[in-house]
């Protein structure tokens, strides 16, 4: 499963695990989303209306994507 999450840092960073802020599923009890895919990340970020269509362009939007 992937999860995708914005590095944070400065006086907000001690909010977040590890300096990092993960998208929330607010249908999961706010648990980090999980993605079985890249396409389905892609797909998501399509359907908000971002022209976002590679890993580059994730990285490019200040957001990660990480494996657990």
């Amino acid at each position: 499963m992937l999860r995708i999450f914005r590095n944070i840092n400065g006086k907000h960073k001690e909010k977040f695990v590890d300096g990092k802020e993960y998208l929330l599923d607010t249908k999961n009890n706010n648990q980090p989303a999980e993605f079985e895919s890249m396409e389905d990340i892609f797909k998501l970020f399509k359907k908000e209306g971002h022209d976002i269509t590679t890993e580059q362009d994730l990285m490019n939007n200040g957001i990660n994507v990480e494996e657990v």
